[in-house]
């Protein structure tokens, strides 16, 4: 299974060259170009909506708490960060990088590593550690970790409007204003979309992304 994931990882990012997010080809490869324009669109945007279900399926169906082989609760939940990250929209997105701040004390660890440094839509994706809810605002991504989790009003309310992407892991904040909360159920990561606060902080929350959420709350 970890093979056929990073086969899906590998072949997503190649896709991901080929298409922007409304389906238009920014780069034909050869056996494209033969193709009438109108076919090699359809083509692309079927095929890579085939695969993007794939990893995320995939993804939801590891099982943290299964086979010694499996990754970690928070092993997969950094796999979940990424993904947030590919599959949100920022408004005038034209930064090299892409701050994603873990504020609080970090559950995460060494899994870090996996996705420092990493392209997200030709955006580096930096790793910073915050500890004073002063310096959120400098973040495109907060991880709001249990640690700090008293403080989520103080946290909501000075990042409201702003275009930044709150994800945590604690039950119940989906509803506070959160945008992504991660949770465990049956073994398994499972996570639900605060779509009125992804709005009204002006991001897009990609059909492929919240198609996977097990709730969207929304007005």
């Amino acid at each position: 299974m970890t093979y056929l994931y990073k086969v899906l990882c590998y072949l997503d990012q190649r896709i991901s060259e080929w298409i922007c997010d409304d389906g238009w080809i920014l780069k034909k490869p050869k056996v494209v170009s033969e193709l009438s324009n109108h076919f090699a669109k359809k083509s692309i945007v079927v095929i890579y909506s085939a695969i993007l279900s794939l990893h995320w399926l995939l993804l939801l169906s590891y099982s943290p708490s299964g086979q010694a082989e499996q990754p970690s609760e928070y092993r997969l939940k950094v796999a979940f960060l990424y993904n947030f990250a590919a599959y949100t929209e920022w408004p005038h997105a034209h930064n090299s990088v892409l701050n994603l701040c873990i504020h609080g004390e970090d559950p995460f660890g060494e899994n870090l590593r996996h996705i420092r440094q990493k392209k997200v839509n030709e955006q580096e994706l930096l790793i910073r550690h915050t500890k004073k809810i002063e310096d959120l605002p400098d973040c495109q991504i907060v991880f709001i970790t249990r640690s700090v989790v008293d403080s989520l009003d103080s946290i909501i309310n000075l990042l409201d409007g702003k275009p930044i992407l709150t994800v945590a892991d604690t039950p119940g904040v989906g509803q506070q204003g959160v945008a992504l909360n991660m949770a465990i159920k049956e073994g398994k990561v499972i996570f639900e979309a605060n779509l009125t606060v992804a709005r009204k902080n002006g991001l897009r929350l990609s059909a492929q992304l919240l198609r996977f959420a097990t709730k969207v709350y929304q007005e």
